[in-house]
């Protein structure tokens, strides 16, 4: 008998959960390059209310919204709705087969409190875990998860504790970390001041990001998206301002990171950083790679860089029609090993129809591998250059920054790349907060070319903001093809 009671007692308290589930049409999930395998028609929605919250901005509801997600899980998966006002709240774990959908209207608010944020152990090895340990939103191993709605996730991370570099990344939540999972996408959402990297995907397979805007200008350290390892992503109709790289792709594992697109998006601030970066973490292989319709401005560092710094091959990576305005430099290549690392590869890299004025510093752009091995083989090659129209900033009629040469003593530290933190600000400016002073210049006030094959120029218009004593193209140890025509600012515009 009293089994039977207990039996009965645990049917009505589950049927009293899902009573705040209800049942609504929800679209199947979009994957990059899969189709959807599951529809979600007729999925139960829970409301965060039915579950205690409050939405007011003041009162934690992380236990409410936990319930919520959890006992949605329990029925099979569905939707948990936060449909209006303002939630605070720690972290809160997905589950498979789900979708978090923050309303229009409607704001999932970071806490303040450091208790608020355990720290996370993903089972897997993977570098890039010793920064990415805390977060607001967090999904592991899950499959089929979807964060959506029209509203915002705001980290609430405008404070000096997790402001620029002040704590390390590992004591700062993200907002959104979703990490060993598959078919995961994040959809027309605002994501604002998060305390470390925004939005971060770490091993995940067949990924969408569509149609969200990261407004998160915190400084050093704030990114703004972040896949590391994984396969199969699509990254489409976004626009990013962060206060660190924009869109950063990078390796912290063996499984390395392939597949992946990234088109129409806007890069309307990279900080103190990168508007698109490939790195720095490279330890697994980074291949078959497109960025596509982007445009780029108010980035410190390059537009686009491309790293190899852990060992990694990466290959395959094409760059296509990219905008570049008020950038340090439009490109920056650069191969070598830092710590103990072996010495990786970069070929097979396309930038086609780039276009960039504006420039900040008279750098030039930097194309750097290593001298050739005891075959006579080079691991930086296959570089196409193709429909590009660029005006730089030269040093002026004035001595200028100082043009560094393979007889420097003064740049021992940088004919062969060997550690420190492969960005042109650390290379070329004294870091200071704001590197406005800049030290030294490349041999050529476009390119510099080292240690280097089949480099090719095609259809390349470059052009001059001022006056350059600099050649525009210099080249050491390396194999060029085509040319490179200096020409007026405005033809180059044209």
């Amino acid at each position: 008998m009293n089994l039977l009671i207990g039996r009965l007692a645990l049917l009505i308290m589950t049927a009293v959960a899902l009573a705040g589930c209800a049942r609504v049409a929800n679209g199947p999930l979009t994957l990059a390059r899969t189709p959807a395998n599951v529809s979600a028609d007729n999925a139960k929605v829970c409301d965060a209310f039915a579950f205690g919250a409050v939405a007011d901005g003041h009162a934690k509801d992380t236990v409410a919204l936990q319930k919520a997600i959890d006992t949605c899980s329990a029925a099979g998966g569905g939707v948990v709705l936060l449909s209006r006002g303002t939630f605070l709240s720690g972290t809160i774990t997905l589950h498979s087969h789900m979708t978090l959908r923050i309303a229009t209207g409607a704001t999932l608010l970071g806490s303040r409190d450091d208790e608020d944020y355990p720290t996370q152990h993903p089972p897997t090895v993977n570098t890039q875990l010793s920064e990415c340990q805390r977060a607001l939103i967090y999904a592991e191993g899950a499959d089929h998860v979807r964060i959506d709605g029209g509203g915002t996730i705001d980290g609430n991370a405008d404070i000096d504790k997790w402001r620029g570099m002040s704590r390390p990344e590992r004591q700062r939540p993200m907002a959104i970390f979703t990490t060993l999972s598959t078919n995961v996408a994040i959809e027309d959402v605002t994501v604002r001041n998060a305390a470390t990297w925004a939005v971060v995907n770490l091993e995940v397979e067949h990924l969408v990001i569509r149609g969200i805007a990261i407004d998160s200008p915190l400084g050093p350290t704030h990114d703004g998206i972040d896949v590391v390892d994984g396969r199969d992503v699509l990254i489409e109709n976004v626009t990013v301002t962060a206060g660190d790289d924009g869109i950063c792709l990078k390796s912290g594992s063996r499984k390395g990171l392939q597949d992946v697109t990234v088109r129409h998006a806007r890069i309307l601030g990279a900080g103190v950083a990168n508007g698109l970066k490939l790195g720095t973490a490279t330890v697994g292989a980074m291949r078959h790679i497109l960025f596509e319709d982007v445009s780029i401005a108010n980035a410190q560092a390059a537009a686009m860089a491309v790293e190899s710094v852990d060992g990694a091959e990466v290959s395959d990576v094409t760059f296509r029609r990219i905008t570049a305005h008020d950038v340090g430099t439009p490109f920056f290549v650069l191969l070598g090993a830092r710590g103990k690392a072996p010495v990786g590869a970069i070929h097979d890299i396309r930038f086609e129809t780039i276009r960039g004025d504006q420039l900040r510093y008279p750098w030039g752009s930097l194309l750097s591998g290593l001298p050739a091995d005891a075959t006579g083989e080079h691991d930086l090659k296959g570089i196409t250059f193709k429909d590009i129209a660029i005006t730089y900033a030269g040093v002026g009629a004035a001595t200028g920054p100082r043009v560094f040469g393979s007889d420097d003593s003064e740049m021992a530290r940088f004919p062969y790349y060997a550690g420190g933190y492969p960005d042109p600000k650390f290379i070329f400016a004294t870091p200071t907060a704001k590197y406005e002073a800049i030290d030294y210049a490349l041999p050529g006030w476009a390119f510099f070319v080292r240690h280097a094959r089949g480099v090719r120029f095609e259809d390349c218009r470059i052009a001059l903001n001022g006056d350059d004593r600099r050649s525009a193209l210099a080249v050491k140890d390396a194999e060029i093809g085509g040319s490179c025509e200096a020409v007026s600012s405005k033809a180059a515009a044209e």
